[in-house]
């Protein structure tokens, strides 16, 4: 490393609190001291969706210190550090530095390598790198194979998976041909949850949602994460603005476990962007007449989000609704409510 480092000019390039000039300094410090942690997170990483120039030239060297054993609490580099420049170099913004991608796809022999690694919190660090810093899946697509075939920790297998649906998600359709033809036995119900999320057996497109198996879906919720988080997961897949991804959705309200977590991604989705709403205002009176008072109070909420006038006796008869949700909301009370923001 040493030698290496002397070769670069660190005091042209830029990190994200001025220039470089101390950094070999502070990786040649974490060989064997954490003091540097710190000030290297400060040095190398900025805003969520930004790498500077200096990251990218020093990104060999922090993979250098994860793939020894003895860097102290490389666990901790690999998770907060390398983990952070992986999202921010994934995020395809305009503050990615050019030189960011090749170095990033220069580092995946070494990132693959790092899969063999004896132990588990190693091998899933790695994982997250690959899933969250995009670029190429012709070499990932091949070691993963291999290491579904070798791995035994049911957490990194689980990693596995969405390491491919990250690649999958951005529309691979390699990575999609691979969750396809997986072998996922039935005592891995999140994995098997994951495959049909990132898949949809009747198009050879992907959908960032499940429509492939609501059942499988909806069986593997109870799982060890809750069904909260497998939901999070699930809706993330489908997106914002992926509204082929809404038919989960409109699924899962009709579904009493999921009834509460569905609303509330409509809810958020549509605070954020009315542009599409059309698409669920026609089930207004259907769940306006539903004796669960969480469709009611939402399909008036919609109504005012919606400006849909044409169901504005539908709200007046609300009026009369003192039924109150979980939150502690009247449904007489947001009738009345969006009554006025009607008129």
């Amino acid at each position: 490393m040493v030698e290496a480092l002397r070769k670069i000019d660190w005091y042209r390039l830029r990190g994200h609190n001025g220039y470089a000039d101390e950094l070999p300094r502070l990786l040649k410090q974490a060989r064997t001291s954490v003091e540097p942690h710190e000030e290297l997170v400060g040095v190398l990483t900025g805003e969520e969706s930004e790498v500077s120039e200096a990251t990218a030239a020093a990104w060999p060297f922090l993979l250098e210190l994860v793939a020894h054993d003895n860097t102290p609490s490389r666990e901790w580099l690999l998770e907060n550090l390398c983990g952070a420049i992986a999202v921010a170099g994934g995020s395809g913004a305009d503050g990615v530095h050019p030189s960011w991608p090749p170095a990033f796809e220069a580092s995946k022999p070494a990132l693959l390598a790092l899969l063999d690694h004896s132990s588990a919190g190693v091998r899933r660090g790695v994982l997250f790198v690959l899933g969250k810093g995009r670029g190429d899946s012709a070499l990932v697509l091949p070691a993963l194979t291999r290491r579904w075939d070798e791995e035994t920790d049911p957490a990194t297998r689980l990693c596995l998976v969405l390491v491919v649906t990250e690649f999958a998600g951005r529309g691979d359709e390699a990575a999609v041909s691979w969750l396809r033809e997986l072998d996922v036995p039935d005592g891995e119900p999140l994995a098997r949850l994951l495959v049909s999320a990132a898949t949809r057996p009747d198009a050879d497109v992907i959908l960032r949602g499940l429509t492939g198996d609501l059942e499988l879906f909806l069986a593997t919720g109870s799982f060890e994460m809750g069904y909260d988080e497998v939901l999070e997961h699930v809706l993330w897949l489908v997106g914002p603005k992926d509204f082929e991804g809404m038919d989960l959705v409109l699924a899962l309200v009709d579904v009493l476990p999921w009834r509460t977590e569905a609303l509330d991604y409509l809810r958020r989705l549509f605070e954020r962007d009315t542009t599409d709403v059309g698409l669920v205002v026609p089930f207004v009176p259907v769940w306006a007449a539903d004796p669960d008072v969480r469709l009611r109070a939402f399909a008036v909420w919609l109504v005012g989000v919606a400006r849909a006038r044409e169901y504005t006796d539908l709200v007046a008869a609300a009026v009369h609704d003192h039924a109150v949700t979980s939150l502690g909301q009247r449904v007489s009370a947001l009738a009345e409510s969006v009554l006025l923001e009607l008129r």
